[in-house]
């Protein structure tokens, strides 16, 4: 009996993995078992869209320059309902415009940065739990003629660039208070936990403060200072070992290479 139940367990994993599309750059893994899991590509979903410029601020997500850096003019501001508090920033997405004349027969990646809010004058679009995304300038015009002003779209997940370097925003001190924002994730795009570790080498929790950003506070850490991030639950992890160095990290940007953890 226990054999046929161990037997039906890896029948039901094999199927799980074979359910999702492989996607992303040819040749790009970050794992055997992390990549095709990371590689999804998910279902279309209907909404609207219009566009807004954000002036290279980087975003409710806080991502900031680098953010501009990063991802240029393809960028979407989600509302509350695809921002969900934080947890969408980061992801990227493939949309396309439907149903009306001023669409244009292409689709276009775009990485969620900002919040489009519940309020004046945005209210009619991204008010009411609405599925909308506020598209980079030039990212809108790619799918729709901008004269438009707002079209019905579809847009779906899909696999972020093949990054092969974590950029991390810091604030903050190795003397009890560090705020870690993260860009370039594989995958997904999103970060799901993020945990950091002194020299002594003990993984500390941190909680989201605002969009991307991550924080601890109350416990002083000896650099260098590695970064853990959960992509895909408990499976799939990315570290930075001994990233941050020096003792005052405030307005710091870092590029760090990184290997899978599980």
């Amino acid at each position: 009996m226990g054999s046929i139940r161990l037997l039906l367990g890896a029948v039901i994993a094999v199927l799980a993995l074979v359910s999702f599309h492989v996607g992303g750059a040819n040749g790009f893994s970050i794992g055997s078992i992390c990549n095709p899991l990371l590689s999804a590509t998910g279902p279309w979903i209907s909404g609207h869209a219009t566009f807004y410029d954000d002036h290279g601020r980087g975003g409710a997500c806080g991502y900031g320059r680098l953010g501009s850096e990063l991802f240029g003019g393809r960028y979407a501001a989600g509302s509350p309902r695809v921002y969900l508090g934080g947890m969408a920033c980061g992801m990227c997405l493939e949309v396309k415009c439907v149903g009306v004349p001023a669409c244009k027969p292409a689709t276009v990646r775009v990485t969620v940065t900002d919040l489009c809010p519940d309020r004046p004058p945005n209210t009619q679009w991204c008010g009411g739990g609405k599925l909308h995304l506020d598209m980079a300038t030039a990212a809108f015009p790619v799918i729709a003629n901008p004269r438009a002003g707002h079209v019905p779209i579809q847009f779906r997940s899909v696999p972020c660039a093949p990054y092969k370097m974590l950029k991390l925003h810091l604030r903050g001190n190795m003397f009890g208070w560090l705020e870690v924002t993260a860009l370039g994730i594989p995958g997904s795009g999103k970060v799901l936990k993020m945990e950091v570790a002194g020299s002594d080498g003990s993984w500390v929790v941190m909680k989201r403060a605002f969009g991307a950003a991550w924080a601890v506070a109350g416990r002083p850490m000896r650099s260098p200072i590695s970064v853990r991030i959960a992509i895909f639950g408990k499976l799939c992890k990315l570290v930075a070992k001994n990233c941050i160095s020096g003792q005052n990290f405030n307005g710091v940007d870092l590029s760090c290479a990184y290997s899978v953890g599980y």
